[in-house]
């Protein structure tokens, strides 16, 4: 009676929960799960310990090394950076000076696009399938030297680039730069990097903002072959990584007890993403919406009604949900906890059972004029 009584009481609390309007911030592809305070605690005083008076190490070599090591490469292949919105400014300033365009995937991360205008570097798009999926028969024509950026998982579809067809990109344009952004990589089932041991064109962005989620502290890394780390390293402001931001990188990588939390939120995060895509797949038809299958940690839902989604959205506004809409007439839900993807869930599946409901109301009543 008294386990009864318990799961009766942890069935009302999740049904309050679900109920108020506490803002659910599901737009920015950020972790729902924050580290454990007692971490927090333990990290923040090692921090005190740290000499604040002096400049960081120049060519942050001890984490160069540890990072390398982490995900087999050299440190002659490693260059870090304050988050990978910089390495990208980064890599496209330097590579401006003697590249004669830039391929984008479409859609994407606008932030390329953004970039290129200020460098005045003209791009191309590559157009993905409908369905947000890479298609290499689609790639455009190009004139080498070129950038090609590739955002897998892409950002906003969720779809990852073949490896097999990286490789065959790789070596159809051996003149052009292949810059894969992996921001997303941790919820993908495989990485590029290792292919950096084969390829001297190609360079891999990580970040600790997504998969690690540890977007406050700005810490990312490009891998590449040395010959182009070192044309990079010449662009690199001094000190773009602040001896706390090193301190938090090297005890995630370090300590046991971060690592396995990093690890079991990433799990959690898979299977929660996996789990609403399965609920929502359950509900979508021709009529209503389709949903991307998605390596990243967010769905993409593509309407097919506009009446549809605009009631979602109002919804989502009136029970201060924020989401994106990063294409036209779509959502991208960033995966958030348990009880909030919970709510999320339950707003679409009534308002898609609304919306059936009134178009076979509809079909009944012109049916029944004639």
């Amino acid at each position: 009676m008294k386990t009864l009584a318990n799961l009766t009481a942890i069935e009302n609390q999740l049904h309050q929960l679900l109920e108020t309007d506490k803002p659910i911030k599901l737009n920015c592809n950020e972790s729902p799960f924050d580290l454990p305070q007692t971490l927090k605690d333990t990290i923040t005083s090692k921090m005190a310990e740290l000499s604040w008076n002096r400049y960081p190490d120049f060519q942050q070599t001890d984490l160069v090394e540890l990072l390398a090591h982490s995900v087999g490469l050299k440190n002659e292949n490693i260059l870090l950076g304050n988050g990978s919105s910089q390495l990208i400014q980064q890599i496209i300033n330097c590579c401006s000076k003697f590249v004669s365009e830039v391929i984008i995937e479409n859609p994407t991360f606008t932030l390329y696009h953004q970039i290129c205008q200020n460098e005045r570097l003209n791009y191309k798009e590559w157009h993905l399938n409908e369905n947000g999926s890479f298609c290499i028969e689609n790639f455009p024509t190009v004139s080498e030297p070129s950038i090609v950026i590739i955002t897998s998982p892409n950002n906003p579809t969720g779809a990852v680039l073949p490896k097999n067809e990286l490789e065959t990109l790789l070596q159809t344009y051996p003149e052009c730069i292949f810059l894969v952004d992996e921001a997303y990589g941790e919820f993908a089932n495989e990485s590029s990097i290792e292919l950096i041991h084969k390829y001297s064109n190609l360079l891999v962005l990580k970040t600790f903002s997504k998969g690690f989620g540890l977007p406050s502290m700005r810490f990312g890394y490009v891998a590449g072959s040395k010959i182009l780390i070192d044309l990079l390293r010449k662009h690199t402001i001094p000190f773009t990584i602040n001896v706390f931001s090193e301190l938090i990188v090297r005890e995630s990588l370090t300590n046991n007890s971060f690592s396995r939390i990093i690890k079991t939120n990433q799990e959690r995060i898979k299977n929660l993403r996996d789990f609403s895509c399965y609920e929502l797949s359950e509900i979508a038809d021709k009529t209503t919406f389709s949903v991307n299958t998605s390596q990243s940690n967010f769905l993409l839902l593509r309407f097919n009604d506009t009446s549809l989604l605009n009631e979602i959205k109002e919804i989502f506004a009136a029970k201060n949900i924020t989401v994106s809409f990063p294409i036209t007439d779509c959502i991208r839900i960033t995966i958030g906890t348990e009880v909030e993807m919970s709510k999320v869930l339950k707003i679409i599946k009534q308002c898609v059972n609304s919306f059936k409901v009134s178009c076979q109301e509809a079909i009944l009543n012109t049916l029944s004029v004639y």
